[in-house]
């Protein structure tokens, strides 16, 4: 079983959409997915209790970063991907997710205050592949505004840090209606927001194959 995550120390900067979705779009490609909510807020949680549960992946939650490992542990055989949305200020959760992972997605805001943070994330993810030379990473920009100097730049921000940079999604009322209706882009009414996901899963695909 791989297991990819979402990671960033900050709230509130699409870490569960991205789980959510890319997990819904690994389902809807004929893959066996699980999500692991280790966030406070539930929302993949919650995202599953308001769909139909029985077409939706499978979430765990996991309260204990001494708890992820032995959930996966036993989830093994069970399926084929495990998408762990990770909570915001959980150190040593972080720390346990990137240990379990052999992908790190990291969702970052083109912000300062979001980009300012990543940092942290980075230096765990590397003490790890020190020690394994895994997890593979990169960053998912996410809520891009069209035509924006930020959005423009942010590669060039990110770029110290070494690691791939994907182009994410965009600011689109799509995905917070989704989520909300118990769904995902992929499936709404919104061509550039189901691009956008499917590009990001085909990353995902990519990486893991190559893990």
């Amino acid at each position: 079983m791989h297991v990819a995550s979402t990671l960033h120390s900050k709230g509130g900067v699409g870490k569960s959409c991205l789980a959510i979705n890319v997990a819904r779009d690994l389902q809807l490609r004929e893959l066996d997915v699980c999500i692991l909510d280790t966030d406070k807020q539930s929302t993949a949680s919650n995202w599953q209790a308001s769909g139909d549960t029985e077409e939706l992946p499978a979430v765990y939650s996991i309260e204990q970063p001494s708890a992820l490992e032995k959930n996966i542990k036993d989830l093994e055989g069970a399926f084929d991907v495990a998408v762990i949305d990770g909570g915001a200020h959980l150190q040593k959760m972080h720390a346990a997710i990137v240990k379990a992972s052999d992908l790190v997605m990291i969702p970052t805001q083109p912000a300062p205050a979001d980009i300012w943070p990543l940092k942290t994330i980075v230096e765990l993810v590397e003490a790890r592949r020190e020690v394994t030379g895994s997890p593979e990473a990169a960053f998912v920009v996410s809520r891009r505004k069209a035509r924006t100097r930020l959005s423009k730049v942010v590669e060039e921000t990110l770029a110290p840090f070494e690691l791939p940079v994907w182009e994410g999604t965009g600011d689109r009322v799509a995905y917070a209606e989704a989520i909300g209706n118990g769904t995902s882009a992929i499936e709404s009414g919104d061509k550039k927001a189901a691009a956008e996901i499917r590009q990001i899963t085909d990353n995902v695909i990519e990486t893991l194959r190559h893990e």
